[in-house]
């Protein structure tokens, strides 16, 4: 009797425990399903040109094909999935610093042109210059920005602010968009990029001077900026990506907090690999993921490097590149900066979301009198 009422009170044990082992899986199941829903909604794609999301995958046209089929094996990847949520809601917080500041008002320029003539919202470029009077814009130099963004996020419209703070200091500026991750892959955009580089030089050179040219970008437009400055110096890489070539001659590379090493780039790698697609597997774009094996087959132009101490993303990275471009003999600083005003760390790409604080200035100054030493 004893031994059948112990049988009974294991049975109900075990009876309890499938319950909860039940319940468990339910919750877990509710919450998977629930925030899968909860991406799905918050990552819709739109159709409406006017009114869209600067995020990878989140528009669709009848008319405009946005998508590659490079990059078929990471639309669905569930990283990529929660990365196209989470710059999502990153716009959300850039619209409130950029609706905080006031650009500067002596500039005039030319908005969304269009770099390749196909339709796409991402093949655009804005130009911008000073206004002032009996000033001969024709012959200031020229700097063409690359926006950052994780490769995933934004368009030139993120980089307005700092655009147009270069210009109002006597520039030329371009600031161009290409086209975001999983639509494509790093490679397609390195491509676009090229693409508007060559773009820019073939349609403004009888109007502007080219004579010195600064190409700047920051974090994922780090990358893209320096990888366009090694392709231009290289036949071979140019063949490589499937390029277009230029004879666009760029006198300073500036990098705000450059992601340049994806493929041994730490845990960091686990996402970065990831805008490559495919490509990241194939045994040449493989191995010309990182910013070392691309300088083994091409070099850089003088190069100024700026990061900070709270530059979470890309503060090993940016001295990791400065440390290669010391090893390779080329000309290069970088500009290491602490705190704000308030004594709080600058944050990741502090000069391009907030070109007008203290600190931005300072960084901006910076990277201008490095352009000047350099300018032809």
């Amino acid at each position: 009797m004893k031994k059948l009422k112990e049988k009974t009170k294991e049975k109900k044990k075990l009876s309890k425990g499938k319950k909860a082992l039940v319940i468990i899986l339910c919750i877990i199941c509710f919450i998977a399903v629930a925030s899968a829903l909860f991406i799905n909604i918050v990552t819709h794609p739109s159709k409406d040109p006017k009114n869209y999301h600067p995020v990878g995958g989140m528009v669709i046209s009848d008319t405009v094909e946005y998508k590659s089929d490079s990059a078929k094996s990471i639309r669905h990847n569930p990283i990529v999935r929660i990365m196209q949520m989470v710059w999502r809601f990153c716009e959300d917080g850039d619209n409130k610093k950029h609706a905080s500041q006031t650009p500067p008002s002596n500039t005039n320029g030319s908005e969304n042109i269009a770099y390749i003539d196909d339709g796409n919202i991402y093949h655009r470029l804005d130009m911008y210059f000073p206004e002032e009077e009996n000033l001969d814009i024709t012959k200031l130099p020229v700097i063409i920005d690359i926006h950052g963004g994780g490769w995933m996020y934004a368009e030139k419209d993120l980089n307005e602010y700092y655009c147009l703070e270069l210009a109002s200091r006597g520039y030329v500026v371009f600031n161009i968009s290409y086209r975001l991750v999983p639509d494509v892959t790093t490679l397609e955009q390195i491509q676009d990029c090229m693409a508007a580089l060559a773009f820019i030089k073939q349609n403004y050179q009888d109007s502007y001077s080219f004579d010195s040219v600064m190409l700047t970008g920051d974090s994922a437009g780090g990358m893209l900026a320096a990888y366009c400055a090694a392709i231009i110096n290289s036949p071979e890489l140019q063949k490589t990506f499937n390029t277009a070539t230029t004879d666009l001659e760029i006198d300073s590379l500036v990098l705000t907090s450059p992601v340049a090493f994806m493929k041994d780039g730490g845990a960091f790698s686990i996402y970065t690999k990831l805008m490559w697609g495919d490509y990241g597997n194939d045994k040449v774009y493989g191995e010309l993921m990182d910013l070392d094996k691309i300088l083994e087959k091409s070099t850089l132009p003088p190069t100024y490097l700026i990061t900070s101490g709270g530059d979470s993303l890309a503060h090993e990275q940016t001295h990791r590149a400065y440390d290669l471009l010391q090893k390779k003999g080329i000309e290069s600083e970088i500009a290491d900066f602490g705190d704000d005003e308030n004594g709080k760390p600058l944050p990741h790409v502090f000069s391009i979301l907030f070109p007008f604080d203290k600190a931005g200035q300072q960084a901006i100054d910076g990277s201008l009198e490095f352009y000047q030493k350099h300018i032809k």
